[in-house]
């Protein structure tokens, strides 16, 4: 039976990022923010792009320069290791995903004890975080679908990353970054409680149900998981716009005639549809507006439920389920 909660028992794969997650180095870029930057708290690598030769140079030698300060007094997170041991243990392939240099990353590891899994990336990946392709890239590298797995970070780039790509992402170690918390499926206030959850099986709300959650409790988004509705009105922004509302609220499946394409006039409307689309299946679509934002809802062709028609508002549907449940 479906669920719409993410099981951290079925998680397969793992991307870590590397400070404040495993190795706790205690960085302090602000005297270079205050040099360079004039004290603004701009994202320092993305800055450095835009300089020009030699500062550029100058700026990323004192980068790593404190990188390796950092590296060399490094001591483990407290719970890195346990959840490490227990991902290990299942048989769980993990990496490590890092905007610092990778010889920082390896000082750390020496310093702290770790033995590095061959899949560490650090900045000179071909992509760095938040850019999603390096999510992808690394999910890559461990055999994993990026849909099957976790990245555990505790800041706003490896969670902003994680929501691009469409992963599941918790944040740790940093329960008053409210930015960051935002963006995660779960906020843990140490490593070790992540890893204790693991242990346990625990099971999280996802990010895209938070707000229904938090309105309605978790016992009705359990029970509009349940239901599943038939599209057999146009694919018109009313329609789609009642979709997403039913999507945010826990539906669990979605159904539309077997066959059934994009017509012209549906087209017409959908302005921000691509002509590509014309005469495309409309459960293809569907899967395309939808699956990356609401992966625990199952679009597929056929009959099955409440036909969308009979709905006249996402609460007077809500309501009569849950009022159905009461009596």
């Amino acid at each position: 039976m479906s669920s719409p909660y993410i099981h951290l028992d079925q998680i397969r794969g793992v991307i870590f990022d590397w400070d404040g997650v495993i190795a706790e180095s205690r960085l302090d870029f602000a005297p270079l923010r205050e040099k360079y930057f004039g004290g603004r708290r701009v994202p320092l690598l993305e800055a450095a792009a835009e300089m020009q030769e030699p500062l550029k140079t100058e700026f990323m030698n004192a980068v790593r320069d404190e990188e390796m300060r950092g590296a060399a007094r490094s001591a483990a997170v407290a719970g890195a290791f346990d959840l490490i041991a227990l991902l290990d243990g299942r048989r769980v392939p993990w990496c490590v995903l890092s905007r610092n240099c990778r010889e920082s990353i390896e000082l750390a590891a020496r310093s702290i004890g770790l033995a590095l899994p061959p899949q560490t990336f650090g900045r000179e990946a071909r992509y760095v975080k938040p850019d999603p392709r390096a999510m992808t890239d690394a999910a890559q590298a461990i055999g994993v679908p990026a849909s099957r797995c976790l990245v555990i970070g505790d800041y706003l780039y490896e969670l902003l990353g994680a929501r691009r790509a469409g992963m599941r992402c918790v944040l740790v170690n940093n329960c008053s970054d409210p930015e960051s918390a935002a963006l995660a499926d779960a906020v843990f206030p140490t490593m070790r409680d992540l890893a204790e959850s693991f242990l346990d099986g625990g099971t999280l709300v996802p990010w895209e149900y938070h707000g229904f959650a938090r309105r309605c409790g978790r016992r009705k988004l359990e029970k509009m998981h349940e239901q599943a509705v038939h599209v057999d009105t146009p694919l018109s922004f009313q329609t789609l716009d009642k979709l997403g509302k039913l999507a945010a609220s826990g539906l669990g499946r979605l159904s539309v005639d077997a066959g059934r394409t994009l017509g012209l006039q549906e087209l017409r409307e959908q302005v921000l549809l691509p002509p590509s689309w014309l005469e495309a299946p409309a459960a293809q679509l569907l899967r395309s507006i939808f699956a990356v934002r609401y992966p625990l809802l199952h679009i597929a062709p056929g009959e099955a439920g409440r036909p969308l028609s009979s709905i006249a508002s996402v609460r007077n549907f809500t309501e009569e389920i849950f009022h159905r449940e009461r009596t």
